[in-house]
């Protein structure tokens, strides 16, 4: 039994090394619309998804995450931004990594092993050139780490902007990856490519408190995936519905933010076709 045990865990942590940085820690509301945000005017927590939504904070904000996915894979984020006369500067740090059994052979050396590991530290830009289009950038440097394997650091480039296009339409294109930065993998011939993908975004918003958002997306050899969210303030200033969809994989989620004072605290509910459902829960501040 042991043996099986520590076999699927080997095999999850490979598997992992194929996916790495496509998952994305915290971003708990932004999941909860199952990242249909491309047009979404939501700070520096769609930052990840669109750079430019960073323009969009208000003064400054702090979020704090942990998630605990499937017992053994765990992920931490913090994120901060503040505004300026000169645009909204921020930055995010991650950390994913698999605890397992390390064993050679048959006999268990160590449990509680990080078996791997994926480090993020994104730093964005975000800024309002006129009163109806915003630009942004995201620089992320990434480091790897696989228990017997070595250690790799990374980067990448994002580009997005958000515009209005009439009255409370507005729209959204994003480049994630557009340094096309990769893997070296055990053989120089081969490389992994960092999920590359372009997104557009449609986001309407019929009256205050209320958002609907519409998003289509392609990754480098995936199809296309479609979406979309509402994001619903049915209590003002206090209680925030959030619900999602999105095909390939096929996902949905849902989620609220309950705000007091300047804190406030999210949580989503989120499965897809493949996976069981997670919990997540975030804590926010806002100055």
């Amino acid at each position: 039994m042991k043996r099986l045990i520590i076999s699927i865990i080997f095999i999850l942590s490979a598997v992992l090394l194929f996916a790495a940085f496509e998952y994305i820690p915290g971003n708990v509301k932004i999941k909860a619309l199952t990242y249909n945000t491309t047009a979404g005017k939501m700070g520096i927590e769609n930052a990840v998804i669109n750079p430019a939504s960073a323009a969009f904070t208000d003064l400054a904000d702090i979020s704090l995450s942990y998630e605990n996915l499937f017992g053994f894979a765990h992920a931490f984020a913090l994120t901060g931004a503040y505004k300026t006369e000169f645009g909204t500067m921020g930055a995010k740090y991650s950390e994913f990594f698999v605890l397992g059994d390390y064993a050679d052979n048959d006999s268990i050396i160590s449990t509680g092993t990080k078996m791997h590991t994926e480090r993020t530290v994104a730093l964005t830009y975000g800024i309002p050139l006129a009163d109806m289009i915003s630009f942004g950038t995201n620089i992320n440097f990434l480091y790897l780490e696989q228990l017997d394997n070595g250690s790799n650091f990374y980067y990448t480039l994002d580009f997005g902007i958000i515009g209005t296009v009439y009255r409370r339409w507005n729209i959204g294109l994003s480049v994630r990856n557009i340094s096309n930065s990769y893997i070296t993998g055990t053989l120089t011939s081969y490389r992994y490519y960092f999920d590359r993908a372009v997104s557009a975004g449609l986001s309407f918003e019929p009256y205050d408190d209320f958002t609907a958002l519409f998003d289509v997306s392609k990754s480098a050899g995936y199809p296309t995936s479609f979406g979309g969210g509402i994001d619903y303030g049915i209590m003002k200033d206090i209680l925030i519905l959030r619900f999602g969809i999105r095909t390939y994989p096929m996902e949905y989620a849902g989620g609220f933010e309950i705000k007091f004072n300047k804190f406030s605290l999210d949580y989503t509910y989120s499965a897809t076709q493949y996976l069981n459902g997670m919990h997540l829960v975030q804590l926010n501040y806002n100055f």
